[in-house]
């Protein structure tokens, strides 16, 4: 058995875990908040570190809430925090990481809410095993689950129904709830039972019910959403995202925007209503077709897309505004040299993490001044969080 030891929560690290040291050896602890002390077991032992387990928890701390979800090891790893208390860890993660990799200090940084903290999730992917789940962190462990606290409701009413089919023959299943829903099965079952809930149904990659697409509305735009199309989870965060991008780049009709990593086009439309033209570059043709339905559907002609490498498409275009959204990865070195190159007035930089959005700042940062960092809470009670980021032109 491993030895039994008693610690104390110095802080929480990057990843939401509770960070301890132990005869001068850092430990963390996922599911141990600051301040608090705990009889701990070591679960993992790694070169630098180790993982630890908590055994009990000897002293509590007034910020932890008792959580509604059930389940161990999930993917909420704040799930015992006060969501005010998430809020300020999250703004001081950004903190610190912008001054860790790109020496940027911003003492006015503040989070945006969410305005839902429970139901926020318009999607969710679902491993099967004897019904619907997912895996603890890090590693194949199945939790089969019978409700999200995060799912809408409508997804958490398929959950129940999925539970109740034969899924012998299913690995994964994906749910997506907008104005309709889409359900996307890998693998083989009877969808009877689902059609009630679905606007869509795919089996094995083949449409089997419904429609192509379905639809979702972010403020006063339409959009057609496919089985691989990207959108963001959280709706409620998502429009104030998008309303930070307008308000940073500053109003004027006879002004131009590339809209980079565009995918199917939901801020490129957006912000066709207030500029010149707006040219969205995406290098998924089937994010780009959807793009292109969107554009229609919306009736904005002064939008263009163009299915493409960043790096080769950008050759020769000129704007004076430009915002990206890369994934997760960030920004190349050879995407910021062609961005340079097109040197526009004001870049809008939004990302999914802040580590590779502080890198790339360390990089711009000689041309450009980095006037303001806004953090949002899309995914709360995660240790996740969505950021945009203001560069002016030097």
């Amino acid at each position: 058995m491993n030895e039994k030891l008693l610690v104390k929560c110095e802080k929480l690290d990057h990843y939401g875990r509770g960070l301890v040291r132990s005869n001068g050896k850092v430990i963390f602890v996922p599911g141990l908040l600051p301040d608090e002390e705990a009889y701990i077991e070591v679960v993992l032992v790694k070169k630098k570190f180790m993982i630890g387990k908590v055994l009990e928890i000897v002293k509590r701390s007034d910020d932890r809430i008792n959580s509604k979800c059930p389940y161990n090891d999930c993917g909420c790893a704040l799930k015992c925090f006060k969501y005010e208390k998430t809020l300020q860890y999250k703004e001081e993660k950004v903190k610190e990481i912008l001054n860790k990799f790109a020496h940027v200090s911003l003492d006015e940084l503040k989070i945006v809410p969410s305005d839902i903290i429970y139901g926020y999730r318009n999607k969710i992917t679902l491993k099967v095993k004897n019904g619907v789940g997912y895996y603890k962190n890090g590693s194949n462990d199945f939790i089969g689950i019978d409700k999200c606290l995060l799912a809408s409701d409508r997804i958490n009413e398929i959950i129940s129904a999925l539970n109740s089919e034969d899924l012998s023959l299913v690995k994964e299943i994906v749910i997506k709830d907008f104005d309709q829903v889409m359900i996307v099965i890998d693998g083989k079952m009877n969808i009877d039972n689902l059609k009630k809930y679905a606007k869509s149904i795919y089996m094995d990659g083949k449409l089997v019910y419904g429609d192509e697409f379905v639809l979702a509305s972010i403020k006063d735009l339409k959009f057609l959403v496919s089985k691989d199309s990207f959108f963001q989870v959280n709706c409620n965060v998502m429009e104030k995202l998008y309303d930070k991008v307008l308000e940073y780049l500053p109003k004027d009709k006879n002004k131009t925007v590339l809209d980079l990593y565009c995918g199917t086009g939901t801020i490129t439309l957006f912000l066709g209503k207030y500029f010149k033209n707006v040219v969205g570059i995406e290098i998924n043709k089937e994010a780009i077709r959807c793009a292109n339905k969107n554009k229609v559907l919306n009736k904005l002609d002064n939008v263009k897309f163009i299915c493409g490498d960043v790096s080769k498409e950008i050759h020769g275009l000129k704007a004076d505004y430009v915002v990206v959204d890369p994934p997760r990865a960030g920004l190349s070195k050879k995407a910021i040299s062609d961005i340079l190159k097109i040197y526009p007035e004001v870049l809008v930089y939004v990302s999914c993490d802040p580590v590779t959005l502080a890198r790339d700042l360390s990089l711009l940062k000689d041309n450009y001044n980095i006037v303001s960092v806004t953090p949002f809470d899309m995914f709360p009670f995660t240790y996740h969080v969505e950021n945009v980021a203001l560069l002016m032109r030097k």
